[in-house]
Order: structure tokens, then sequence, then C-alpha cells
């Protein structure tokens, strides 16, 4: 269960949290909106990018930029000089586990105070998904870490149906989870209540001696068919959902270009922790509302925002 928290909906008044915090994962889609949340709101922000354009493009916006990576542990240590705060979102990859403990260990040796991790809300140390799994234990190694720590577990994006745009304004929805639902999550909302996290006394000082964990969900389960009615709704075309087996679903990820590995994830998470629900595939939580002030953004909000993508011309 959640903990209510007076809710600020409209800026993040700070309890005299000042602090400037690292941005790892600015590029993005939830560290782009955090880092638009935190200028907004006065807070100081640094962010680190792997390329020297990106770090251009920061400066030219009057953003603190530096260029760094996980492998470059010198680099690392000198991007989080005078951040006492981290905000962690490693990119999906094979080495998701390792860039997270190399930069645990980098904010320990420079003495950061506090770190906020985006997690999964299927995390799993034994799981069949390599991000679920490779979440689930960097949350352990950060938890181990003597850090104060507040993770954020995240369910299913909302924003993976832009990969499904085209078949959606052709009026089809292909998934394999069939009738299994799960609690659909927009990325502003995360990087919103990051930015609380990261600017707010008062929910920084609930994370306790052992941290905080945030569920971030919507408001109920969605399954697919479900979807496929709210998107006929909104966009004012036909959609319909439209079941594929496994095998079709994986050879389908593959030939769009999908490595193997990737592919074979998505499987299991679409079979195991939506169709099956497995692993809290079908949990929701209050925690956006609560510490928001608001309702958390639906689908049918994100689809009429996209609505130029997912819509007929």
């Amino acid at each position: 269960m959640s903990t209510t928290l007076t809710p600020r909906p409209s800026s993040f008044a700070r309890a005299g949290v000042q602090e400037r915090a690292l941005v790892i994962g600015a590029t993005g889609a939830i560290g782009s909106a955090l880092v638009q949340e935190l200028l907004a709101s006065g807070a100081a922000v640094r962010v680190m990018c792997r390329r020297p354009e990106q770090v251009r493009a920061f400066t030219e916006r009057g953003v603190d930029a530096v260029q760094a990576s996980f492998e470059n542990g010198e680099a690392l240590r000198e991007a989080l000089q005078d951040c006492p705060q981290l905000f962690l979102n490693t990119p999906v990859g094979p080495e998701q586990y390792e860039q997270n403990r190399l930069a645990i260990d980098a904010a320990v040796e420079v003495g950061v105070r506090h770190v906020v991790k985006v997690s999964a809300s299927d995390a799993n140390p034994h799981s069949a998904i390599p991000w679920a799994r490779d979440h689930a234990l960097a949350d352990q190694y950060l938890e181990r870490s003597g850090l104060a720590w507040t993770v954020l577990k995240a369910s299913a994006f909302i924003s993976n149906l832009l990969t499904e745009a085209a078949a959606i304004r052709r009026g089809w929805l292909p998934q394999t989870s069939g009738n299994g639902a799960t609690a659909w999550v927009d990325t502003s909302d995360v990087a919103a209540v990051a930015a609380r996290v990261l600017t707010d006394a008062d929910v920084q000082g609930q994370t306790g001696e052992n941290g905080r964990a945030y569920l971030l969900t919507g408001d109920r389960p969605l399954s697919y068919p479900e979807i496929a009615g709210i998107l006929t709704a909104t966009l004012g075309h036909r959609v319909r959902y439209v079941h594929l087996p496994a095998p079709a679903f994986y050879a389908g990820l593959r030939a769009s270009g999908v490595p193997a590995w990737q592919a074979r994830g998505l499987v299991h998470q679409f079979v195991d922790v939506v169709r099956r629900g497995q692993d809290g595939g079908r949990l929701c939580s209050s925690d956006i509302p609560d510490l928001l002030g608001r309702p958390a953004i639906t689908v049918a909000d994100f689809a009429l925002k996209n609505r130029s993508e997912l819509g007929r011309a």
C-alpha cells in the first residue's frame, strides 16, 4: 500500500532541497522529460551524455552537460562531482546490469547521497526477461550500496504503442498477450515522479534507512483488446486486436530487425507477465496520484496527444 502525501500538482515547491542532480539517461523519453521538469522547478541539474553532439545540444539550451560513459570510470566520477543526487536510467541492452553497477560504484566513491533509479514493475532476479532480471539484480546492488535510494518500478510504457503506429493506422493491433492485462504507465508520469522525489525533502524523508520503492502504474489493468477499444473510441476509426501465437509474434519481431535476445524477452514479457499475470503483471498502485496530486495519464490521454501519428490521415 502506498502512503498518501500532500499533493503539489502545479510545481515542486521544495522544502529546502537545492542539491544538484546528475541525470543519466537524459536523452531518453523519461530523462528528457525529467530534465524539463527540473529546469522548470528551478532545480540544479547536470546531464551525462555519451556523444559530443549531445553535450552541445544541451549546452546550447543552457543545461550543464558533460561527456562520459559507464566504461570510463574517471569521466563518470568527474560527472558525479558536486552532485549529491543521481538519477539513473540505463538503456535496455546486454550490459544493463553492469552499467548500473558501475554507476552505483562511482556514486559511492564520490560521496553521492541519494540515487533515484528507474526499474521495472516485473523485476525478478530469476526472470527469463533480460531487462527484468537485470533491473532486479541492479536494485539489489543499489540496496546493498549504503546509499540512500529510491526505486521507481515502472509498469509497461504506453509509448510502446507507437511501435505499432503503422498497424494501428490500418485498423489492427497485433499482440500475443490475449486477454491478459497490465496497468500501463506514461513515461512523462515516471519523469514527474522522479522530479518530485529529487526535489522534495518531505518525500525524501519517507525513504528511511532502508530506502523506498514506488510502483508506477495506470489506474487499472488493461488488456490489448481493451486498448483496441479505447483507440477505436479515441481515434475515430476502428482498431481490432489481432492475436498472434507466440512463435508468429517472435518471427514478426525478428523480421522487423529486433535482436534475437530482445525478441525472446518480449515474448516472455507479453506471454508470462501480461497474459499469465506473473511477476505482478496485473498490480496497480496509487503512487502516481498520491505523489503528483492528479490522476495518472491514461491510454486515452496518450492516444489523443498522439492522434496525428496513430490516427488515419
